[in-house]
């Protein structure tokens, strides 16, 4: 294990994997922690979207910023992550919900962005297996340069990047804790060894609360189940990312066929809990 760096990240997710590869590239000694495999966390467990309808002006500035660096990201990395620019299709199913839409639609067109609000009987025109009816949607908003990707590969796309432009990524390495005195951080204390620092970047998703108090910082973060599926591949039929605030679901389909659905439960409590229900096979079906 390397004894020193001038950057220690913990965590090899996206967030983790990225900021390595962007620091390694300009030349920072950079040394990585993740205590699984990488994309063991939040990353592997997400659907995959890239949007850039938000709500505020700063994500929807950064959001488009990240889809300039996609767009190009596996030339630069290259590496194969399945970035596909299917767009997102937002779905209202309240009076409310349309009328935030639009405010958001609003904004967002004064930021540069191509999206545009459709009535119910404009949905199928995008989607066009979808039955509108059924689940309830009275509006919509779609943006055509929303996308996904895979996120297991554009994990290691960016870490195997990382790498080569000298980078040090230790898996299966548990951060245990951060020494600090007079106010700096000094050392990173994993399960298999110790590296000196004295800049620490905390990419531990769920688990950052907890790194975060080795060195007396208390974050307000949660962590919140959110399960998703992936069926059998199947013939294509669905080109973007498909989402409902209101019903917290989401679906979308890959290069290789399989849908791929996720759902989260407003009503379960915060908890590290990422066991599979029986009620979540219930309402995706």
């Amino acid at each position: 294990m390397k004894e020193k760096a001038e950057v220690v990240i913990v965590g090899g997710g996206i967030v983790g994997c990225s900021i390595a590869y962007n620091l390694a590239i300009r030349g920072v000694d950079v040394v990585l922690f993740e205590r699984s495999y990488l994309a063991s966390g939040a990353t592997g467990r997400c659907g995959g979207g890239i949007r850039q309808q938000w709500s505020t002006e700063e994500n929807i500035r950064l959001a488009m910023e990240s889809v300039k660096i996609f767009e190009g990201l596996e030339e630069e990395l290259d590496y194969h992550i399945e970035y596909y620019q299917g767009g997102y299709l937002v779905l209202a199913h309240t009076e409310d919900e349309v009328k935030q839409f639009k405010k958001n639609v609003s904004l967002q067109r004064k930021l540069g962005l191509n999206v545009r609000f459709l009535e119910a009987d404009e949905i199928n025109d995008i989607v066009p297996h979808l039955d509108v009816e059924a689940i309830g949607a009275i509006g919509a908003t779609w943006c055509p340069t929303d996308g996904h990707a895979n996120p297991f590969k554009t994990t290691i796309a960016y870490a195997r990047a990382a790498e080569k432009h000298g980078a040090h990524i230790y898996k299966f390495t548990e951060v245990k804790g951060i020494k600090v005195e007079k106010g700096e951080i000094k050392e990173v204390i994993t399960d298999k060894g110790k590296t000196k620092t004295k800049i620490v970047v905390n990419a531990a998703g769920a688990y950052s609360r907890e790194i975060a108090k080795m060195v007396g910082v208390e974050l307000p973060n949660k962590p919140y189940r959110h399960e998703i599926l992936a069926t059998e591949p199947l013939k294509h039929v669905l080109d973007p990312m498909v989402i409902s605030f209101h019903d917290n679901v989401y679906f979308r389909q890959t290069e290789h066929g399989e849908v791929v659905g996720g759902w989260g439960d407003p009503n379960e409590p915060s908890s590290y809990n990422i066991e599979s229900s029986f009620h979540f096979i219930v309402q995706m079906s």
